[in-house]
């Protein structure tokens, strides 16, 4: 039984007119004689009687229209249920971002975005990077925030923010106080990086092979934070994204000495969502915030 023809029925037995019951439609009421007929041909009995132009159920007429009545009504709130969720669903934002880029880059943009949109569920989950990259394909998060984003053909990229790369050491540094550095004035100094697979240390591995200088890994970890923890024990040098060591050169706990051509050492920071996927009103409100200037 069609959900129409069920509902044209109803408005019939309510109304007692095949004229009305053809405009709460938007039909004909030929239409409604064809569906009533048809109905009735279905249910293999008389489902309504006419006296003096007044449409009246039968006894098997008053069943169907209980029954039908209460299909239309669970119809009705199954739907109310699904624009309910969906709804729920656009105003809920998933992003995932990597540690260095989360706590320094991309703070003062989520506090400007939740004082203009406090209605979104904002949820940014700090992550590696390769957990970002599963995770926004799979479509458990919305956006990804990453460093030199690979090419993948299920994945769009958003550039977002470039960042310098600069030399980090300790205050007692024979480079410390420096105004600049060159690549080659870092050979064999024992270095303090990231883990191999991680993009940044790619990146600065293939630049220092350029300029044909190797240095000596003495420890690797996952993120800045201990790598600056570790370097300021005397570990070993490091180079790290410059808005990430501030605070540490400020407060003297740490030196910052950039490169002399620093158009090299340029991180590429991305936004990376699943190719294909609906933009929601909330990912659109964020992706503005984040083109916004600060």
């Amino acid at each position: 039984m069609n959900l129409h023809v069920m509902k044209t029925f109803c408005d019939l037995v309510d109304t007692g007119s095949f004229t009305k019951a053809a405009e709460a439609n938007s039909i004909s009421q030929s239409a409604v004689s064809q569906q009533i007929a048809s109905l009735e041909h279905e249910m293999g009995t008389r489902l309504v009687t006419r006296d003096s132009g007044f449409a009246a159920p039968t006894d098997a007429g008053k069943a169907l229209y209980r029954g039908a009545k209460e299909v239309l009504r669970r119809f009705e709130q199954m739907l109310t249920e699904i624009r309910s969720a969906e709804e729920s669903l656009r105003t809920a934002l998933h992003v995932g971002t990597i540690y260095s880029v989360g706590f320094y880059l991309l703070e003062p943009y989520v506090r400007k975005f939740l004082r203009a949109h406090p209605e979104v569920n904002l949820d940014v989950e700090y992550a590696r990077w390769n957990r970002i990259v599963a995770a926004v394909l799979e479509g458990e998060m919305d956006l990804g925030i990453v460093a030199f984003p690979e090419k993948h053909r299920s994945i769009e990229t958003i550039p977002f923010a470039t960042e310098e790369l600069v030399v980090v050491c300790p205050p007692d540094h024979r480079l410390a106080g420096r105004e600049a550095v060159e690549p080659s004035e870092l050979k064999d100094e024992p270095f303090v990086a990231f883990e191999a697979n991680v993009p940044t240390r790619r990146f600065i591995d293939r630049v220092l092979r350029g300029y044909r200088v190797s240095v000596q890994v003495a420890m690797e970890f996952d993120n800045n934070e201990t790598l600056k923890r570790a370097i300021e024990v005397g570990a070993g040098i490091s180079i790290l994204p410059r808005n990430n060591v501030v605070r540490e050169a400020e407060a003297g706990h740490l030196c910052i000495i950039p490169f002399e051509d620093p158009t090299r050492w340029q991180r590429q920071i991305a936004i990376i969502r699943r190719r294909g996927r609906s933009h929601s009103q909330a990912e659109m409100m964020f992706l503005r915030t984040i083109r916004s200037r600060i």
